[in-house]
């Protein structure tokens, strides 16, 4: 059977992909440090201070002061000249040597192959990372027509990409301005101003889902996609990819039915 590729369009109280079990006793100190790295993470290259950890963990700040020393010795967090908190090379590094999220992967292959099966479209894993969005994976329908233009691997800016619509979802509109200041010749570049990315993010919360239509060759195509949020700051989506003249209002609602219930047996949407 021959196939067509097509680009993608142009088209972000949180619970562990593992669900949430009984705390382990005799563990406080351990968590109260790893809610201090989370935090720093959260604050990413903009740093944090002692005072502002202290109001988001709800500790006092001796003991902030004292858990957040030793990460500083570990190294798992940085103290700049400016006195503020950032991630230290042992956290960047731990990271780094993942291969690959294979936990993350095995438990979304299934996930993503039921949806290529039910659509017949090509459909995606996107994580974010920073101010970007990431595919993880990517699991190839059987239409004859397939949008398969975002790679694995591929990095994104969040805004673009089915994907990247959706996580706006799970943003407040002050980091969606701070991303766009941060990147905002990247945008330029594509033709995407700051009122785009709110409209977008807006239209994404009414709805709790991203559809984004484009044109290629006289074609139309359109993406779906929902966000999920995994830990305390970690969030991506899945997606799928369609022509538009596939898409009637009664298969968008399925699609987006199917989706939903993958992700909620996952324990990552209501």
């Amino acid at each position: 059977m021959n196939t067509k590729t097509l680009p993608e369009g142009v088209i972000g109280s949180s619970q562990a992909i593992s669900g949430k079990g009984q705390p382990v006793a005799g563990t406080q100190s351990i968590r109260r440090a790893l809610t201090l790295l989370r935090l720093v993470a959260k604050h990413r290259d903009d740093g944090v201070r002692l005072a502002q950890l202290v109001r988001e963990s709800g500790l006092d700040r001796g003991t902030a002061h004292r858990l957040l020393k030793c990460l500083v010795e570990e190294q798992f967090v940085d103290r700049g000249d400016d006195n503020l908190y950032y991630l230290g090379p042992e956290a960047v590094l731990m990271g780094s040597l993942m291969p690959r999220p294979t936990s993350l992967l095995t438990r979304f292959l299934p996930v993503l192959r039921r949806v290529a099966r039910i659509s017949g479209d090509t459909t995606f894993l996107m994580m974010r990372q920073g101010d970007y969005i990431f595919c993880l994976h990517r699991e190839e329908g059987t239409s004859q027509v397939r949008v398969l233009t975002t790679n694995i691997g591929q990095r994104r800016n969040l805004g673009t990409g089915t994907a990247g619509v959706a996580v706006f979802e799970l943003m407040q509109d002050s980091e969606i301005e701070a991303i766009y200041q941060r990147h905002q010749k990247e945008y330029a570049e594509i033709g995407l101003s700051l009122e785009n990315l709110l409209a977008m993010a807006h239209k994404t919360r009414r709805q709790g889902y991203a559809e984004v239509h484009e044109a290629f060759d006289e074609i139309g195509t359109v993406g779906l996609g929902i966000a999920f949020r995994i830990g305390h700051h970690g969030m991506g989506a899945i997606s799928l990819a369609t022509l538009t003249a596939r898409l009637s209002k009664e298969r968008r609602d399925a699609l987006l039915g199917v989706m939903r219930n993958e992700l909620k047996e996952l324990g990552l949407r209501e």
